[in-house]
């Protein structure tokens, strides 16, 4: 369970800015609250604003600060961090950047985990654990420097050696088989995926088919069909290949149902069912390759999978522009399918991006789940607010104040004659 996600001095974000899942104390939609033991969350939380206003640059914040994690053990010695820190002022472009996330782990205790490094090395890292209602040290490090639990002492501190100043101890200590910090490296590095609209979806969602071909395909279904999708059926055939040395492999295109998988080198070919009525009563069944459906189609045949991974393990799923060729309604049945506690059994979170003002009513959302991203266009940084600071009344037309400009977070288009 995600509580809160902190970032500073990343991209367009220079001021500490923080996206908190902790509710507030509305009363409005419980069925939009997790619950795990004693804590509490937003099941879903989404992100509006203009274009370049930062919602993509909040994205990418969380899924950089996972991957430098995940991939901190097999970083060599020598190799540089990928910081990508505020450009428009000379102090922030030299400090580093900091990310912290707060969550309830597999163990259903609270932990606080965060860091701050720039391209050569880690400044700051610290893991906390609320044993009570308190936080308690784990370990902390500055620069060379660490600081252990007493009862950490003996267990972590000869494998400072085995770290290295470009490395997180996190990862360290947990190849190491730590207990103290197995827990909260397997929330993080198993419990949230990130996800943006390009090659990757589609890359990630056929191995999963590939994998897991009957769950998936009878999930995809039963979807697409609850979206009014006159599909009665997928099939899915996948094959090992093998590929001629130099030859350029493409990436998660769809060329008449065939699919090629760079990574484990599958040709893939989907086809789907489509009963038709003919004129003379008749229905007959009419195949089509995957490219020639809709591209809202195939969205949500490439989302089905992240969609099942996510309920059936009580994940929390970021998705930078969900709504890309969904209709409203659709976008909005994906969402609810996170409200709806027959079917999220296991306290999932949805974090999204979106353009999609249909969404935004209190008749779905409380106002503490919607968050807008708003730059200033003079100093360039990225503000990160909610509905929840603006006096709003339960009766209000939120879609319609906000593209009047009552929230902000709205484009400014200068009427000007183009020439």
């Amino acid at each position: 369970m995600l509580l809160q996600f902190l970032t500073q001095n990343y991209s367009s974000i220079r001021d500490e800015i923080i996206l908190s899942l902790h509710p507030s104390a509305y009363k409005e939609h419980p069925e939009n609250i997790i619950n795990n033991g004693k804590y509490k969350a937003l099941g879903m939380v989404a992100i509006y604003g203009a274009n370049a206003s930062g919602k993509t640059a909040l994205y990418k914040a969380m899924t950089l600060a996972l991957v430098l994690l995940r991939t901190s053990n097999v970083r060599q010695i020598n190799e540089k961090l990928p910081a990508v820190t505020f450009k428009f002022d000379k102090v922030s472009s030299k400090m580093p950047t900091k990310f912290e996330f707060t969550f309830v782990a597999g163990d259903g205790k609270k932990y606080i985990y965060g860091y701050s490094f720039d391209t050569n090395k880690i400044h700051e890292e610290y893991l906390y654990r609320y044993n009570s209602t308190q936080p308690s040290l784990i370990f902390e490090r500055n620069g060379s420097a660490y600081k252990f639990a007493r009862a950490e002492k003996n267990l972590l501190n000869p494998l400072v050696r085995m770290n290295t100043d470009n490395k997180l101890f996190l990862a360290t200590a947990t190849a190491w088989n730590v207990e103290s910090t197995k827990v909260p490296y397997k929330w993080l590095s198993e419990g949230i995926d990130t996800y943006t609209n390009d090659e990757n979806i589609p890359n990630i969602s056929l191995s999963q088919y590939r994998t897991e071909q009957k769950e998936n395909v009878e999930f995809a279904q039963q979807l697409l069909k609850q979206a009014d999708i006159n599909i009665s059926n997928i099939q899915v055939e996948s094959k090992k290949i093998n590929m001629p040395v130099g030859f350029p492999l493409i990436g998660g295109v769809v060329v008449a149902g065939q699919v090629l998988q760079p990574q484990e080198q599958y040709q893939i070919k989907i086809t789907t069912d489509h009963i038709i009525k003919e004129d003379n009563g008749k229905e007959e069944t009419y195949k089509l390759a995957l490219g020639e459906e809709s591209l809202g189609t195939q969205q949500l045949f490439f989302l089905a999978p992240l969609l099942r991974q996510t309920l059936k393990g009580g994940k929390v799923l970021v998705v930078d522009e969900i709504d890309r060729s969904l209709h409203p309604f659709i976008v909005k049945f994906l969402v609810n399918l996170f409200r709806n506690p027959s079917i999220n059994t296991n306290g999932a979170q949805l974090i999204f991006t979106t353009h999609e003002t249909a969404l935004l009513s209190l008749d779905t959302f409380r106002r503490d789940q919607i968050y807008f991203t708003e730059k200033d266009t003079e100093s360039g940084v990225t503000d990160l607010y909610s509905l929840d600071e603006f006096s709003v009344r339960k009766t209000d037309n939120i879609e319609k104040g906000y593209l009047l400009g009552r929230y902000g977070a709205i484009p400014f288009l200068r009427t000007e004659e183009i020439v």
